[in-house]
């Protein structure tokens, strides 16, 4: 599979793109945090960024690597080809999961009365247009989407501006400590997940930066998902608890559609924009894992046999959108935090106590 390079502007604005597109599915923390999401989110991005720190810094002992070629450095061949099977499950999980959200978001949206088949195909046959093309088109309109969404952002809050209520904030840890640490483990793996980047850093054409424009990037996808957040809270209030779609439904809410008719479909649109985003760069990196696995030369077949899967998946796990919040409120995760947290510390420990175990093998020379 060609190894397309990527400027480091580009891996700025597709993290900051990916964390901005957890926007429509806020109700995962919003259900368990209620009015204290806002806190939860801050804690979950402050326990996300150690998470990222500790990535990072496997990177840098294996500079210019993938994610899949480390882990056979650091644990040989078979443990680190095991490794790369479970993280391949992984990426392949959080694709299917958010088509299927992207899928329900449709039809609540825009399309009711469409099949929900015909637009996980459709949108996958897009996203596989995108992940042929190769990863410079997929991450090439991360910048214009992360502008459309800023803008689009400050205009719907402008909107509902005479229905922000600061007082919906308060009062301040409202929900249990138990809720609360649940909210922010769910929410250092879900929107914060920074493992999936690994993959492609090798990709990058400066390396030297690497760790800058990664941090940058995190950092204002968070600042921004935390905006969101505080905004939907502040206009919504414990309605938000109870809301499949809360940013989607404080525009709706705010009765500003019914002056501006079609407004509604626009935000709609946006959102679904940034959902194209992250599915065809997940939909990139599963492809992108199995072919660097498998060593293959090309990935057109692959791409059609796993997007088959990855639509199948998408259609049959969780009858509904509920039902997945509830799975993600409970299971996800624990599941989750192995692959963010669990494995990378094992590589890093790995690592340093290698060359611990190395510096205390060699003979030492005599004066």
């Amino acid at each position: 599979m060609e190894k397309e390079k990527i400027s480091c502007s580009q891996m700025f604005f597709t993290i900051v793109c990916y964390i901005q597109s957890f926007s429509l599915l806020m109700a995962f923390t919003f259900g368990i945090a209620g009015r204290d999401s806002w806190i939860s989110i801050t804690l979950g991005g402050i326990v996300a960024m150690l998470f990222l720190l500790i990535q990072l810094s496997v990177m840098k002992k294996y500079p210019g690597k993938s994610l899949f070629q480390i882990n056979e450095l650091a644990f040989g061949k078979w443990i680190g080809r095991i490794f790369s099977v479970l993280y391949l499950f992984y990426f392949f999980c959080l694709c299917f999961l958010n088509l299927r959200d992207m899928k329900d978001f449709v039809n609540f949206s825009v399309l009711p009365n469409t099949s929900s088949l015909i637009i996980l195909v459709l949108f996958m046959m897009i996203c596989g247009w995108a992940v042929i093309k190769g990863l410079r088109v997929v991450v090439r309109y991360g910048a214009v989407f992360v502008i459309i969404t800023l803008i689009a952002f400050i205009l719907t809050t402008i909107f509902v501006w005479n229905r922000i209520d600061y007082h919906n904030l308060l009062p301040l840890l409202s929900v249990t400590p138990e809720k609360l640490l649940k909210s922010t483990n769910l929410d250092a793996v879900i929107p914060f997940g920074t493992i999936i980047f690994q993959m492609i850093v090798p990709q990058l054409e400066d390396k030297k930066h690497m760790s800058s424009c990664v941090l940058k990037g995190f950092l204002c996808g968070s600042l921004f998902l935390l905006a969101v957040v505080i905004r939907d809270t502040m206009v919504l209030g414990d309605l938000a608890q109870i809301l499949i779609f809360p940013s989607f439904s404080t525009l709706q809410l705010a009765g500003f559609t019914e002056i501006f008719q079609g407004t509604d479909v626009v935000y709609a649109t946006v959102l679904i924009t940034l959902e194209f985003f992250k599915i065809s760069f997940l939909y990139y990196i599963t492809i992108a894992g199995v072919a660097e696995l498998l060593k293959l030369k090309s990935y057109k077949l692959s791409t059609l046999i796993i997007g088959v899967g990855i639509i199948i998946c998408s259609y049959i796990v969780y009858s509904s959108v509920m039902e997945h919040i509830i799975s993600a409120q409970t299971i996800t995760p624990i599941l989750w935090l192995l692959f963010e947290f669990v494995l990378p510390l094992l590589t890093l420990l790995k690592i340093i106590f290698s060359k611990k175990a190395k510096r205390a093998n060699q003979p030492t020379t005599s004066s």
